[in-house]
C-alpha cells in the first residue's frame, strides 16, 4: 500500500530522516569506539559511551517515527507509538548520561556525594523519565489520531521545562568548576546544554523538524570529536611523560653507576675518577671526559683527570696550565646560569679559546661546575657529547660526587705527606723506606743503585750553634739529594738517608752518585757516601747493608784524613 503526502511535508521528512538516520549512525560508530578504546579514563569512557549508544538510538527513533507517521495501518500504530516513547524517553536518559559524565569529569568523589545541585539533576531526571512512562499510557504530553499521526496535549511543555531545570542546574555546575577542564572541552560540553536549549526554544512555537533530537545529536558529534582531541593530548603527554621517566631513569641507572665507581675505587681515587669519566663519556657519547681544578694563586687550570675515546688524542698533559683568562667566559656562565654549554666553537671564534678548542678538535662541549661552598674550584666536562647534549642534569648531579672526591684526594695526599714524608725536608721518610724494603723483599729488582748517606759533624753543629744550624744542615743535605735524586731519597734516621734508584744502568748511577758529591759541596754539606750497583737484587735488604757498609768504610777514611799526622 502506498501512501502519498503533499510535496513539501515529504521533503521535509525524507531531509529530517536522513539527518536523523545519519547522526544515529555517526553515535553507533562513536560509541563503538569508546567501547573498543582504552585510552580513556575508565568512568568518563563509561559515561559518554552511554551518551552516544541512547543518542544512536534516539535519532534512529526519532527517523522511524518520521518515516511511519500518517500510516493508518497496524504497523504504522505500533511503530508511531513505540519509536515516540522512546524519543521522549531517551532524551531524558541521555540528559541523565551527560550529568554523570560532567560529573564524572569536574568533580571530586567527596564533591559529588555533597552536592545539592548534583542531587537535585539527578531527581529531575528520574521524574522527567517518570512523567514519560505516565504519558505513554495516559496520554499527558501527546495523543494520536487515526492516521497515527501524532499531537501534542496542553502539558505538552512539562516535557520540556522538566530536562531544561536539569539542564540550567548541569550549565551552573559546567560554569563553576570550568577551570578544571580544557576550554575545548567547556565548549563542547556547553554545545550540549545551549543547542537542545536554542532547538527547544523554537520547537515550542514551531514543529517541524526533529530540532532537539538534531541539535543533541550535533551536540554528540562535537563531543566525540573534542574527546578524540583531547585524548590524543593526553596520550601524547603520556608518551613524553614516559619519554621523561625513561630518560630519568636512565639517568639515575648511570648516577648509580658513577658512584659506584667512585665508591668501589678503594684508596685509588684516581683510577674512581677515570673510571667514573669512562662512564659520563659513554652516556654522552663524547670524545673526552675530563676534570679540572683551579689554581687561584697561579690563575691557572690544570687537567687532572681525563677519559678518552678510542681514537681520540689524550690532551691531558697539554692543558696543565690553562691561563685562566682564557675560560674567563666559562667562570662567568658558571656564575650566572650553573652550566657552560658550547653549542659550536664558532661562536668563540676569534679569542684564544677558539685557538685552543680548534687544536683539540673540539667542535661542542658542556661542563658544570664543581664548588667548595660557593667558590669554583674546578670544572666537569665533555668534549663533543652526542647524545644529552642539551641536557647536564647528569653532570650536575654529580658536581657534589667529584668535588668530594677531589677533597678527599687532598686528604689522602696530606696523610701521605704525614705517614710517608719527613716535615723538615720533604723528602720521604723511614716509613716510606721500610715499605720499599718490604717490596723488594717480594720482587727481584733489575739495574738497582743504592746509597747509603751519613752527615759529618751534626752534633758538633747542634752543640755549638743549636739545632736551627742543625736543621739547616739536614734541609741542605737533602736540597743536595733532590737536585740529583727527584723523588729517590729517604731520611731514615737524624743525619742518615738512603736513594733507590730502579731501574738505572750502572754508568749513569755512578755519574749520579759523582754529581751528588759536587752537589754537597755546592750546599756545604760534608757527608760520608756509600754507593753500590747490582744488575739483579732478589735480597734488597741485604744489597743495602752493602751500600751501607761502604758508607761505613768512607766514613773510616775520612777520619783517619782528617787525624793530624805525627
Amino acid at each position: 500500500m502506498i501512501y502519498t503526502k503533499g510535496g513539501d511535508r515529504m521533503s521535509r521528512e525524507i531531509v529530517n530522516s536522513v539527518l536523523l538516520l545519519w547522526g544515529s549512525l555517526f553515535c553507533a560508530v562513536s560509541s563503538l569506539y569508546f567501547w573498543i578504546t582504552k585510552n580513556y579514563r575508565t568512568e568518563k569512557r563509561g559515561w559518554i559511551y552511554r551518551m552516544q549508544v541512547s543518542t544512536s538510538v534516539l535519532l534512529f527513533c526519532d527517523a522511524m517515527t518520521n518515516l511511519f507517521r500518517g500510516r493508518p495501518d497496524l504497523l504504522g500504530f505500533w511503530m508511531v507509538r513505540i519509536s515516540n516513547f522512546f524519543n521522549f524517553f531517551l532524551v531524558e536518559l541521555t540528559l541523565l548520561f551527560f550529568h554523570y559524565y560532567i560529573c564524572a569529569m569536574l568533580l571530586t568523589p567527596e564533591e559529588n556525594a555533597a552536592l545539592k545541585r548534583v542531587k537535585a539533576v539527578r531527581a529531575i531526571c528520574c521524574v522527567g523519565l517518570a512523567l514519560v512512562v505516565v504519558s505513554q499510557f495516559t496520554g499527558l504530553y501527546y495523543t494520536f489520531d487515526a492516521s497515527n499521526v501524532y499531537h501534542r496535549t496542553a502539558w505538552y511543555p512539562i516535557s520540556m521545562i522538566v530536562p531544561v531545570v536539569a539542564m540550567a542546574l548541569d550549565g551552573s555546575l559546567l560554569l563553576q568548576y570550568r577551570v578544571r577542564i580544557s576550554r575545548g572541552m567547556f565548549l563542547a560540553t556547553g554545545s550540549y546544554l545551549v543547542l537542545p536549549l536554542l532547538a527547544i526554544s523554537i520547537q515550542i512555537v514551531h514543529y517541524g523538524l526533529a530540532l532537539v533530537d538534531l541539535a543533541i545529536g550535533a551536540a554528540m558529534v562535537l563531543m566525540f570529536l573534542v574527546s578524540i582531541k583531547e585524548q590524543n593530548e593526553e596520550m601524547l603527554r603520556l608518551e613524553t611523560s614516559r619519554a621523561h621517566l625513561a630518560e630519568k631513569l636512565d639517568i639515575a641507572t648511570v648516577l648509580n653507576r658513577c658512584v659506584e665507581k667512585l665508591s668501589g675505587g678503594g684508596h685509588d681515587l684516581d683510577k674512581a675518577t677515570h673510571d667514573l669519566l669512562g662512564v659520563i663519556n659513554d652516556y654522552f657519547c663524547a670524545d673526552r671526559s675530563y676534570v679540572y681544578e683551579l689554581n687561584a694563586a697561579n690563575g691557572i687550570a690544570v687537567n687532572t683527570h681525563e677519559f678518552v675515546r678510542d681514537g681520540v688524542s689524550a690532551e691531558k698533559d697539554n692543558l696543565q696550565k690553562v691561563p685562566v683568562e682564557i675560560i674567563a667566559s666559562w667562570l662567568e656562565a658558571f656564575e650566572r646560569d650553573g652550566i657552560y654549554f658550547m653549542e659550536d666553537v664558532g661562536q668563540v671564534k676569534g679569542t684564544e679559546l677558539y685557538a685552543m678548542m680548534r687544536q683539540q678538535n673540539v667542535q661542542r662541549l658542556l661542563a658544570v661546575p664543581l664548588r667548595r661552598e660557593t667558590r669554583i674550584i674546578g670544572f666537569l666536562g665533555v668534549d663533543n657529547p652526542r647524545e644529552h647534549s642539551h641536557d647536564p642534569t647528569l653532570l650536575s648531579s654529580l658536581q657534589f660526587f667529584v668535588t668530594n672526591s677531589l677533597e678527599q684526594k687532598k686528604v689522602q695526599e696530606k696523610l701521605y705527606r704525614l705517614s710517608y714524608r719527613d716535615t723538615l725536608t720533604g723528602l720521604d721518610n723511614r716509613n716510606r723506606y721500610m715499605e720499599l724494603l718490604e717490596a723488594g723483599k717480594e720482587n727481584a729488582l733489575k739495574q738497582v743503585g743504592g746509597i747509603y748517606m751519613d752527615l759529618n759533624g751534626l752534633k758538633r753543629c747542634n752543640d755549638c750553634f743549636g739545632h736551627a744550624a742543625g736543621d739547616a744542615l739536614i734541609c741542605r743535605a737533602a736540597d743536595a739529594l733532590n737536585d740529583v735524586f727527584p723523588g729517590e731519597a729517604c731520611r731514615i734516621g737524624g743525619d742518615e738517608f738512603v736513594v733507590i734508584c730502579c731501574p738505572v744502568t750502572q754508568e749513569k748511577f755512578e755519574q749520579q752518585v759523582e754529581a751528588l758529591r759536587a752537589a754537597l759541596v755546592r750546599h756545604q754539606v760534608d757527608a760520608a757516601i756509600g754507593s753500590f750497583w747490582q744488575s739483579l737484587v732478589e735480597d734488597l735488604p741485604a744489597f743495602l747493608r752493602e751500600a751501607d757498609d761502604r758508607m761505613y768504610r768512607e766514613k773510616e777514611r775520612q777520619k783517619r784524613a782528617a787525624r793530624p799526622s805525627v
